[in-house]
């Protein structure tokens, strides 16, 4: 198996399982403050997985240019996860999680607009299947 599929697949594993233990643990939990507590371990790991691997040399290569869409990441990475938690603290984790899973829709219109990715025939009938898939849970 080729390293990126196996770490796509543990990232999907443990992905599916942070979301049911954040739901597990919001029972009398304020959603911000279950956010900050998450936010807080996930920043702390990934400093010393980065500080472990030596990369943290690496800020000082940085352009602004570059930096710049890191940050723009970061800010649509805070506020999916805000509203994440609120959909998180009042609706079923199965039905908020996979209405998320349908964000790839639009990570694959934008790779294929900005990123010039090929949009494949086999992609397109995933990205439908995910679409239809988020209509029927959405639907009243």
């Amino acid at each position: 198996m080729e390293p990126w599929l196996s770490y796509a697949l543990i990232a999907m594993f443990t992905g599916g399982v942070a979301m049911v233990f954040a739901k597990m643990g919001m029972g009398g939990a304020d959603e911000h403050v279950a956010l900050v507590i998450r936010t807080g371990v996930l920043f702390a790991m990934v400093v010393a997985n980065a500080w472990y691997a030596g990369a943290l040399k690496g800020l000082k290569v940085i352009d602004n240019k570059t930096l710049t869409w890191f940050i723009l990441a970061g800010a649509c990475t805070a506020v999916y996860w805000i509203l994440y938690f609120k959909a998180l603290k009042t609706a079923d984790v199965s039905v908020v999680a996979t209405i998320d899973r349908a964000g790839i829709i639009i990570t694959v219109l934008l790779s294929y607009f900005l990123l010039k990715e090929p949009l494949t025939p086999r992609l397109l009938l995933g990205m439908g299947t995910i679409l239809a898939g988020t209509l029927i849970l959405i639907w009243k």
